[in-house]
């Protein structure tokens, strides 16, 4: 693929420390998408959370984007590949559109990143929501508290 002038990435470094274990992860499994995510994580501006620019897509935002000037635009959440809890109204950054969103901003159009088309095709940012609150978009994780047996703790 010709790469053409790319539009900058922006993250949080909490977001892009979270990325680079995922990336290795990736990288360990020989997943085609590895490099290009850790390309893009490379290309990345790092910022403190409170000073990403409005209307950047990161992790745990609605998204609203469109592929190659469709006329209707789709609308997830762009999440971490272990985060899934509604498939439907997501997209992991383990994708190739996932890969593309993230750090990008509003009306910023990009070639689809980790594409296999010679050609691919070129998304742009429409609109970024709130960040998902109280965890919304992650699933819940339990940390093993003790190994007593539940009759231990009834008593």
């Amino acid at each position: 693929m010709n790469k053409p002038n790319l539009p900058p990435v922006t993250l949080s470094k909490g977001d892009h420390k979270r990325l680079q274990r995922i990336a290795r992860s990736l990288v360990e499994q020989s997943h085609p998408l590895a490099a290009a995510l850790l390309q893009e994580l490379g290309r990345a501006e790092l910022r403190e959370p409170d000073d990403i620019p409005e209307g950047t897509a990161a992790p745990d935002r609605l998204v609203t984007y469109r592929i190659d000037g469709a006329e209707r635009a789709e609308q997830q959440y762009l999440i971490h590949p272990e985060d899934r809890m509604w498939p439907p109204a997501e997209i992991s950054v383990t994708t190739p559109v996932g890969i593309t969103l993230l750090g990008l901003s509003t009306g910023r159009p990009m070639p689809m990143i980790g594409s296999a088309l010679r050609e691919p095709p070129w998304v742009e940012v429409v609109a970024v929501g709130r960040a998902a609150t109280s965890g919304l978009a992650r699933q819940p994780t339990f940390a093993r508290v003790s190994s007593r047996s539940l009759a231990d703790w009834s008593r």
